[in-house]
């Protein structure tokens, strides 16, 4: 039987069948439940008929070693098995195999680098922390110098789709761009003068910001404007995440994971989750979602973030950056340098 896209065999609850034996063109989240070999027409799908595969995604990881030049606080996956990241020591640095080994490309800002966001088409943008934007157009292996951009250090960037791009600074100040991150145009003091720390798009041009202040505000027209739904979280909204079907879950520096299931517009708080303050979420498909905190640990939902198991220390240090790479696989930078991939989904079949 062959085998490829990982190497650990999980246990046989982590298996799936794919009855459609088309991997190529089907995305993990599609694959069907569990397979049971207490039930013998499974057991023969499993061993005589079908192929199958691994959904143990984000369960188990291993540490790559040191990659940063600093403390890691931004990733982006641009397809294709590149990736970048950017560090405090104001590096960029690049893989080409999904993480596996990186590439330093020395210093390319002026100050640490705090998010980046790929708008495809070999397009991608990062936000720094002396107000500047910067682009590439070559994924990632060249960049350009935008300038000035905000007016506070640059903390989020989300792409909506079809060139539009929004980022958001520490005073609370908005900025979009609708040509690919090119150009920009403030919108000013959205967030009330606290940080605009986590910005999603859901789609059809709805849009969520998570702020310091607690506050969410939500936009229906691609970010061109916006709507304060008030106090949310218990303190600062650091991370959020966009899973699907209306589904949004976010995290803040108090350990509470919110979630929403109507597109932003209410929120239910499912408590004290992590053990430490909580810096970034990714969303892997088929429910499941990580998310890191400063206590070096990684907690992980596999129903779209209703419920939560706790890893342990992933890290060894403050995880406050994660992305996804497809087949399984997410990475996450922690504050010593160091970079950590999770196992990537399996296929064996005859």
């Amino acid at each position: 039987m062959a085998k490829s896209f990982g190497t650990q065999v999980p246990v046989l609850s982590n298996l799936v069948i794919d009855d459609h034996k088309n991997w190529a063109a089907r995305r993990i989240e599609n694959l069907g439940p569990p397979v049971s070999l207490t039930d013998a027409a499974q057991k023969y799908q499993v061993t005589q008929l079908k192929d199958i595969y691994s959904c143990d995604y984000g369960l188990n990881w291993a540490d790559l070693g040191v990659v940063g030049s600093a403390q890691i606080f931004a990733m982006a996956y641009l397809g294709n098995g590149i990736a970048i990241l950017g560090d405090m020591a104001n590096h960029v640095h690049r893989s080409v195999n999904y993480g596996l080994t990186w590439a330093d490309l020395g210093v390319i800002a002026a100050g640490p680098i705090y998010c980046m966001a790929y708008l495809g088409d070999g397009i991608v943008v990062m936000g720094v922390a002396d107000n500047h934007v910067w682009r590439s157009t070559d994924d990632g292996a060249t960049w350009a110098d935008l300038g000035v951009i905000a007016t506070s250090p640059i903390h989020s960037i989300s792409y909506f789709g079809n060139g539009i791009v929004l980022l958001g600074d520490w005073n609370g100040d908005v900025f979009r761009s609708i040509d690919y991150g090119l150009t920009w145009a403030g919108l000013g003091d959205i967030a009330a003068g606290s940080g605009v720390y986590a910005i999603s798009y859901l789609g059809a041009g709805v849009a969520l910001i998570g702020a310091g202040n607690y506050h969410v505000y939500r936009s229906t027209d691609y970010g061109l404007t916006w709507v304060d739904l008030g106090l949310i979280a218990v303190r600062d909204i650091q991370c959020m995440a966009y899973l699907g079907n209306g589904i949004v879950v976010m995290g803040d520096i108090d350990y509470h994971v919110y979630r929403s299931d109507d597109y932003g517009l209410t929120w239910a708080d499912l408590g004290i989750i992590a053990a430490g303050e909580i810096y970034c979420i990714a969303y892997l498909g088929n429910g499941v979602v990580v998310m890191g905190d400063n206590l070096d640990h990684v907690y992980r939902s596999i129903d779209y973030g209703a419920t939560w198991a706790d890893l342990g220390a992933i890290a060894a240090n403050s995880i406050h950056a994660m992305a996804y790479l497809g087949n399984g696989m997410a990475i996450l930078g922690s504050n010593d340098r160091h970079v950590s991939r999770s196992t990537s989904a399996f296929h064996v079949g005859i």
